[in-house]
């Protein structure tokens, strides 16, 4: 049976990075990240395919791949807390970037997220100022909102997780300048790429397409 007859279910998903303890962290985190999106679209009758699993783990094992091990510890716990209380940061997450004047009501949340926005847009900026062609795919990362300005993508990462998951994603950011560059470091490796220098390269000659489960 070739590769494109596999049918992917979730005990079936030969895609997934299972290098070490980190991997299968990351890919729990993305399992209850993808049970909760199933159930915002389900809910707004666009239910999701089980294929749009693999461009969303690439999309989402990258973002969490910059943080620390303690930090993707906790917003597990984050995930955790919220499948058994009733709600969905999916859900919350695109319903702040549909109105982006809902900031969560906590005042410890909005100033670590007003503390943390800043950090990553110069990460940002400091990522598309080596590698532009790169930089200017920053939102491909959310094909569903493709139209927000990267200020509010990167808020609406933010608005779902605990005081104290945001503290040490502060942390991360402060220690880590390249954050973002980390981030895309790891995005290009699912296609092949082992350096951001040829990605680059493809990039800049249209031969790489924004991720929505496209080959780069």
């Amino acid at each position: 049976m070739g590769r494109g007859d596999v049918v992917l279910t979730r005990d079936n998903r030969e895609f997934i990075r299972q290098d070490c303890l980190r991997d299968a962290l990351i890919y729990e985190i993305v399992d209850l990240e993808w049970s909760m999106m199933q159930d915002m679209r389900s809910a707004q009758g666009r239910p999701l395919e089980e294929s749009g699993f693999e461009a969303f783990y690439q999309v989402r094992y990258s973002q969490h791949s910059a943080m620390n091990s303690d930090t993707v510890g906790l917003y597990k716990q984050d995930l955790m807390i919220a499948t058994h209380t009733g709600r969905n940061l999916m859900a919350e997450k695109y319903g702040y970037m549909k109105d982006p004047s809902k900031l969560p009501e906590d005042p410890a949340v909005r100033d670590l997220i007003g503390q943390i926005v800043p950090l990553m847009l110069q990460s940002q900026e400091r990522f598309s100022n080596a590698f532009p062609a790169l930089g200017s795919m920053s939102r491909a990362f959310d094909p569903e909102e493709d139209q927000v300005s990267l200020e509010v993508y990167i808020t609406s990462e933010l608005v779902g997780k605990s005081d104290t998951t945001l503290q040490m994603i502060l942390r991360d950011v402060k220690l880590n300048p390249d954050y973002i560059r980390d981030i895309f470091e790891v995005f290009v490796s699912f296609f092949g790429q082992d350096s951001l220098g040829k990605a680059e390269v493809l990039a800049a000659a249209q031969q790489m397409k924004p991720c929505r489960g496209a080959t780069l």
